[in-house]
């Protein structure tokens, strides 16, 4: 979360029964940029990670098989070890976060940095991959199903 040391202090009670875990990330406005970056990454390699299935399905590999080596190696991410198995390989694709919200939050991301001076190509390349995935599933389609194998490329 964003806001100054004594604001974070004065609502943690409240925000500590509301949340997991309460990370101070700095001012004021600094945890809408740090949801940003998470979504960021987590949107690439949700991308990534669908090809990687398809590339398991064309070699004649077990996907859970993999994902258990992939989940012991450096390629591992949340994406590795719970949307995939949860959401993604299970058809379940009822995570409640949409593919709508998701390219929402990477066109925020690119124009943030735009707005810093940043110049991240691929974030940009990320953006303009979900907003192709938004035309072909549509944005009420759950997040997941940009990596699910069997849906048109």
């Amino acid at each position: 979360m964003g806001g100054s040391d004594d604001a974070v202090t004065e609502a943690s009670t409240v925000l500590h029964a509301l949340s997991r875990a309460v990370i101070h990330v700095g001012p004021s406005g600094a945890g809408n940029v740090a949801k940003l970056v998470n979504n960021l990454l987590c949107a690439a390699h949700l991308q990534i990670a669908g090809e990687a299935l398809r590339l398991m399905d064309a070699a004649g590999l077990a996907p859970g098989a993999v994902l258990e080596a992939v989940n012991q190696a450096s390629g591992r991410s949340a994406v590795s070890e719970v949307n995939l198995p949860r959401w993604v390989l299970s058809s379940a694709f009822d995570s409640g976060f949409t593919i709508g919200l998701m390219s929402r939050d990477l066109s925020l991301a690119v124009s943030t940095a735009e707005q810093l001076g940043l110049s991240l190509p691929m974030a940009s390349l990320t953006e303009q991959s979900w907003q192709s995935a938004r035309e072909r599933f549509g944005a009420a389609e759950d997040f997941n199903r940009v990596a699910d194998p069997a849906a048109p490329a």
